[in-house]
Formats: structure tokens, sequence, C-alpha cells
């Protein structure tokens, strides 16, 4: 590492100690008022048995009989949110609207 690089991390390392002290004290503060906790294993396995029995009646063809045309709009619409914020994630990773920023073959020298 050059002497220049060190020398701007050894400024930057109090700040960022300091600020990431704060957001954990924030971050306790926020817990501890909103009395959030861990799950209790009671309720993993709650989870887990509302889990296995969406797949299990999800495989059943009766079930999808039973749905209504407002549940299966609902479906659509949060299928359709989940792609748009897939998609702004995309966007924010590429730091551009469209495609990737890829330079060509061509461009590129060729060094073998």
């Amino acid at each position: 590492m050059s002497s220049a690089a060190s020398k701007i991390l050894s400024t930057l390392r109090g700040p960022v100690l300091y600020n990431a002290k704060v957001a954990g004290q924030v971050a306790k503060q926020v817990y501890i008022r909103e009395g959030m906790a861990p799950p209790s294993g009671a309720q993993i396995e709650t989870a887990k048995d509302a889990a296995l029995k969406f797949i299990w009646d999800a495989r059943q063809a009766k079930t999808w009989r039973n749905i209504t045309k407002t549940q299966y709009f609902n479906a659509g619409l949060v299928a359709a949110e989940a792609y748009v914020f897939f998609m702004v994630g995309e966007i924010v990773g590429r730091r551009n609207l469209i495609g990737y920023d890829v330079k060509s073959a061509d461009s590129h020298d060729h060094h073998h």
C-alpha cells in the first residue's frame, strides 16, 4: 500500500469507528424501544410448520381451484412489485439505466 493511501486510511479510521459506534447505539435503542427480540424456538417451529403446510397445500389441485380472482390479482401485484424492486436494485447496482458498461473485445489490448 502506498504511503498516501495509508495516510488517507489512517485519517478516516477515527471518523469511521465513531460513526460505526453511533450507528450501533442507535440500532440498540431502536431494538430496545421496539421490543424486538430474536425468535424463540417455538416461533421458529411455528414458521417451519406453516411453510411446510403452504408447500403441501400448493401441491394439491383443490387449493388452486379455491383461489378467487381477487387473490390471483393480488398475487400478481405482489409479483410485479417484487420484480420492480429487483429491477431498481439492478439499476442501482449497474449505476446505469440500461445494460452494463462492458468494454468491447476490440478495445482491449491483447497481451498474449
